[in-house]
C-alpha cells in the first residue's frame, strides 16, 4: 500500500511520484480512462475534424488560389455551424479539464482511507467537487492570474540577464505549487477560497525549496516529454515528404501531407498534455499530504492503531 502521509523531502517527493505510479498506476489510469476516455475522445474527434478543414483551406489557398473564395463563401454560409461547434467545444474542454484537475484530488482523497479507489467513488467525488473547481478557476483569474502577471514583468525584465532565466523558471514553480497547494486545499476542505490560498502558501514554503525546486524539475520533465512525442512524428515525417519534391503536383501532395502531420502533431501534443497534468497534480499531493503530515502526524496516529490491532 502507498504511504500518503509521509515527511518529504527533495528526494522523497520526487521519488515518491514515480513510485505511486509503479504501485497504483493500473488502477489510476484505467479509472482514468473509464472517467475522461470518453471525453477526451470525443475532443479528439472534433479537433481533428476542425483542425482538417482549416488546414486543407491553408494549403489550398498555396496550391490553387482561386479556391479562396469557394473557402471564404463556405465558412459564410456555414457561420452558425461553426459558432455551434466552437461552443460545443468550448464546453467539452471545460468539463474535460475539471474531470481532469478533479480526479487526482479525489484519488488521492479516497486512498487516504482505501489503497485502490474504485470507478463509482470517483466519478461521485468528482461530481461534489465539480462546482469547486469552476469557482476555483473564476476566483484564480482575479487572484493568481494578477500575481502571475506582475511577477511575470518582472521575470521578463531579469532575462535580459543571464541570471533571470533561472530566476523566473523558479518564479513560474512557485506559482504553479502556490496554486495546485490552494487547489488541493480547496477540494479536500471546507475552507473558503482564500483560507485555502492562505494554506497553500503556508504548505509552499514549509518547505520552500524543496516543494518550489520539485514543482520546477517536473515542469521541466514534462514540457520536454511533451515536446519530444509531439515533434518527433512532424519533424521525421515532414523531412521524408519534402525530400521527395520534384514538380508542381508533388509540392501540392507534400503541403497536404504536411498538413496532416501539422494536425496530427497538434492532437497528440494536446491528449499527452492532458495525461501529464496527472504527472503534475501527483507530485502537488506528494506535497500536499507532505505538509498536512508535518501539522497532524497522521502516519504517528497510524502507527499507534497498528500498535493495537497486533496486540488484538
Amino acid at each position: 500500500m502507498f504511504q500518503l502521509f509521509k515527511k518529504r523531502n527533495f528526494n522523497s517527493i520526487f521519488n515518491d511520484t514515480f513510485t505511486f505510479f509503479r504501485v497504483a498506476g493500473k488502477n489510476y489510469f484505467s479509472n482514468y480512462i473509464k472517467i475522461a476516455g470518453g471525453f477526451l475522445l470525443v475532443l479528439v474527434v472534433l479537433m481533428y475534424l476542425g483542425a482538417k478543414v482549416f488546414f486543407e483551406g491553408l494549403f489550398t489557398r498555396f496550391t490553387n488560389p482561386q479556391q479562396d473564395q469557394l473557402l471564404e463563401s463556405y465558412f459564410y454560409d456555414n457561420t452558425g455551424f461553426f459558432i455551434a461547434t466552437a461552443i460545443f467545444c468550448g464546453i467539452l474542454i471545460l468539463v474535460l479539464s475539471a474531470i481532469n484537475y478533479a480526479f487526482p484530488v479525489v484519488y488521492l482523497r479516497i486512498m487516504e482511507t482505501k489503497p485502490s479507489p474504485t470507478t463509482g467513488e470517483l466519478v461521485s467525488g468528482i461530481k461534489k467537487s465539480f462546482g469547486k473547481v469552476i469557482i476555483f478557476s473564476l476566483l484564480s483569474l482575479i487572484t493568481f492570474l494578477p500575481i502571475a502577471a506582475i511577477l511575470g514583468v518582472i521575470c521578463v525584465l531579469l532575462i535580459m540577464i543571464l541570471i533571470g532565466i533561472p530566476v523566473a523558471l523558479f518564479v513560474f514553480a512557485f506559482i504553479s505549487c502556490w496554486v495546485f497547494q490552494s487547489f488541493y486545499d480547496y477540494l479536500n476542505n471546507n475552507n473558503g477560497f482564500f483560507t485555502a490560498m492562505r494554506n497553500g502558501y503556508n504548505n509552499v514554503f514549509s518547505n520552500f525549496w524543496a516543494h518550489t525546486g520539485s514543482t520546477a524539475i517536473f515542469i521541466i520533465i514534462l514540457y520536454v516529454v511533451q515536446t519530444i512525442t509531439s515533434l518527433i512524428p512532424y519533424i521525421i515525417g515532414g523531412f521524408l515528404t519534402l525530400t521527395e519534391v520534384q514538380g508542381p503536383e508533388d509540392q501540392a501532395d507534400a503541403l497536404s501531407t504536411l498538413g496532416v502531420l501539422m494536425l496530427v502533431s497538434f492532437l497528440i501534443s494536446s491528449v499527452v498534455g492532458y495525461l501529464l497534468t496527472n504527472v503534475l497534480l501527483i507530485n502537488q499531493g506528494m506535497i500536499y499530504y507532505s505538509s498536512r503530515e508535518n501539522i497532524e502526524n497522521n502516519s504517528l496516529h497510524s502507527d499507534i492503531d497498528l500498535i493495537g490491532t497486533d496486540i488484538e
